[in-house]
């Protein structure tokens, strides 16, 4: 009977392969682990891969991101000041990039990315995961005689599609 008032056993995480919606196939997939930890909470577990480790240690971030989800409705809902943290720092490097490109006698922008919104909306299955990133990012371009124009670098969903990770069928011994 004690047990029985004890709190329900968090669901077992699950990894998944997922893909940016239209890329499967021709781009490594993201590891994505989700768990559900009730009916109400779950933490995602984002690892962008190796290819991705070294610019991102250079920016101070690391290549595995982790974040708690509330349930709003029929999605898990990732509000989080650290996802806004990583996607500032990730576009910034991003507009960073792009403005050593600026045409002669145009003074390069020295800001970076202004994040006005970044929420992860999670809908799990048992034989999908579909992860949405909801973005909003500006950066100023510089104009030649003109103050910078504000210009949207992401403005609307990035959809990211995944399959659970097959498991192994015979590890290999230690």
């Amino acid at each position: 009977m004690l047990w029985s008032a004890a709190s329900p056993v968090a669901a077992e995480e699950i990894s998944y392969l997922t893909y940016l919606k239209g890329t499967e196939g021709k781009v490594a997939p993201f590891r994505v682990q989700w768990n559900e930890v009730d009916g109400a909470t779950g933490r995602i577990t984002i690892d962008l891969g190796v290819p991705y480790e070294a610019w991102l240690k250079k920016l101070g971030l690391g290549r595995v991101q982790a974040f708690d989800a509330k349930l709003n409705r029929q999605e898990f809902v990732v509000r989080d000041p650290r996802l806004m943290r990583f996607v500032t720092v990730v576009a910034s490097d991003l507009v960073r990039g792009a403005q050593k490109n600026v045409p002669p006698g145009v003074t390069p922008i020295s800001t970076g990315a202004q994040v006005e919104g970044a929420v992860l909306l999670i809908t799990p299955a048992p034989d999908n995961l579909e992860v949405v990133a909801r973005l909003h990012v500006t950066y100023p371009v510089p104009q030649k005689s003109a103050p910078p124009a504000v210009k949207d670098l992401v403005n609307g969903d990035l959809v990211f599609l995944g399959q659970p990770e097959p498991k192994q069928a015979n590890p290999k011994p230690r």
